[in-house]
């Protein structure tokens, strides 16, 4: 049970609230946070910005139509017909227009296979590399298409995996893009998740509280608007990061979040909704009941597989040992909006449970995901701590005898009443091409004489407590062992971790 407020609170400020259980919106303190499953007064939130899968069969090389190697917005590089060659796709900001208020948004790839419409990019194998003298051979722990997915602030030209110029990207992600090879059953595609945050040290914009001003207009709900402006602003002229919602910048919710144990093979997890094929989640992979993001430091695979059907998740753990698995599904998919005459207000029952939603005016009945703006049952996600830390610059070091153990730091923040998941983004300097941000990597190589295992110089991680998050790095570590002229040779990355750009989210529980 909830209970959903508009309206003025005992504080006189227009707002919009839902709370858990018999807590009074009017009059529970906004400092309880964990109180409320959404509350409009709070100033620093979490949105998504863009999803983005438009399909790259289009037999144009740039987009819009008729944009060439200076003005595109977007490199649409679909590899020939009958070719397994996966090509690099180049995406401008300007793409997005101003959905996007950030240089270096924090942003997720979701890859599908779209034979049985499975997502796999939750993949760390083993591979081995080149045999030196006698046979020895180093090991590499990677997590699939990791790394190559980078949004740069300045990318001058670029080439892709294929040797192609596509020109300068500028600001924007160069990533490896669908496979769409002929009689592929291992047909790819790629969803680009962007979330209205910040990926490197600029500040959460209008994400300072502010007082209300008499005078100014807070809500506006009619057949044309759904929306309510943050304390501080006005309505009718606020921009989208001044907006606590609007209907297209949708406060991000959740219909299910679980930490559970995933044995080899096939699990199901009932969600208590109905779902659609292209659901959109977060997935976390660790061993050792260590809650660690975004997945286990420990030198194993870690391979699973999920799809969504009826009113569930599934998760397919590929390999023979069982591993935990912390998840987080949005209200959000690529479903089109609804056309129909509901107006922004819908109340229903389900389950003997009194329902309230806020919708896009105009959607149909029933509404599909993205024209929901708030629901009763569905706890927005808050965020409990978000800040930059600089990371150190370290000596390059040289397996076996000298390698980086890690530098950390941590984080405390109040996880009482949540279920907190961690976002973050490592911030880079590339050596030829600047400033850059990725998501993160764990990345382990076992050395070539077997005598030491260690993290690659861009791996990183976070482990979680109900109250801490601890971030590792591991700067001056090798990413490649070869033998050549008649020795062990190593390779070092040319874009160093600079920074972590973190946020410790909390999912409210009822």
């Amino acid at each position: 049970m909830t209970r959903f407020m508009i309206g003025i609170d005992n504080l006189g400020h227009s707002c919009v609230k839902i709370t858990k259980g018999n807590i009074d919106p009017v009059t529970e303190p906004d400092g309880n946070t964990a109180s409320f499953l959404y509350n409009s007064k709070v100033a620093a939130d979490v949105k998504l910005a863009v999803t983005d899968s438009t399909p790259f069969q289009t037999g144009s090389r740039y987009l819009p139509s008729g944009s060439n190697v200076n003005n595109y917005q977007k490199v649409l590089q679909a590899p020939s017909a009958g070719s397994a060659a996966v090509k690099d796709i180049g995406v401008r900001n300007s793409f997005y227009g101003d959905a996007i208020p950030y240089s270096l948004p924090m942003f997720d790839i979701k890859t599908r296979r779209l034979s049985d419409g499975k997502y796999i990019e939750q993949n760390r194998v083993r591979r081995e590399g080149r045999e030196g003298y006698g046979g020895a051979e180093p090991g590499y722990y990677e997590t699939f298409d990791r790394g190559q997915s980078v949004w740069w602030e300045n990318r001058p030209d670029t080439t892709s995996n294929t040797g192609d110029v596509i020109g300068a990207l500028g600001n924007g992600l160069l990533y490896q893009g669908n496979s769409y090879a002929t009689g592929d059953a291992d047909q790819l595609e790629k969803e680009i998740v962007i979330w209205r945050l910040p990926a490197d040290n600029t500040p959460i914009l209008d994400g300072a509280p502010k007082a209300p001003i008499a005078g100014q207009w807070s809500a506006q709900f009619s057949k044309d608007f759904c929306r309510v402006a943050k304390p501080g602003y006005d309505v009718r002229t606020a921009s989208q990061t001044q907006l606590a919602f609007d209907s297209s910048g949708r406060p991000l919710s959740a219909i299910g979040a679980a930490d559970i144990n995933l044995p080899a093979g096939v699990t199901r997890y009932d969600l208590g909704f109905a779902v659609t094929p292209n659901m959109l989640a977060d997935l976390f992979l660790y061993v050792d009941d260590v809650i660690t993001f975004p997945m286990s430091r420990f030198n194993r695979s870690l391979v699973a597989e999920y799809w969504f059907s009826g009113n569930s998740i599934y998760f397919d753990n590929k390999q023979s040992s069982a591993c935990r698995c912390r998840f987080v599904v949005f209200a959000n998919d690529r479903a089109p909006l609804t056309s129909g005459d509901n107006n922004f207000l819908r109340q229903f029952t389900s389950g003997g449970e009194r329902v309230m939603q806020l919708l896009r005016p105009g959607s149909g009945n029933p509404p599909a995901f993205r024209d929901i703006v708030l629901d009763s049952r569905w706890p927005c996600l808050q965020i409990l701590a978000e800040d930059y830390k600089p990371i150190a610059a370290q000596a390059n070091r040289t397996p076996p005898s000298g390698t980086n153990s890690g530098q950390s730091f941590t984080v405390d923040f109040k996880g009482d009443g949540f279920f907190p998941i961690v976002k973050y983004m490592t911030v880079h300097h590339h050596e030829e091409f600047g400033k850059c941000v990725k998501f993160p990597q764990t990345r382990i190589t076992e050395s070539y004489n077997g005598s030491a295992r260690y993290h690659q110089a861009n791996s990183s991680y976070c482990q979680l407590t109900d109250n801490q998050a601890t971030f590792w790095t591991f700067n001056g570590n090798p990413y490649n062992e070869r033998y050549a002229e008649n020795r062990w040779k190593f390779d070092y990355v040319p874009d160093p971790i600079i920074g972590i750009r973190y946020y410790i989210l909390g999912i409210p529980q009822n």
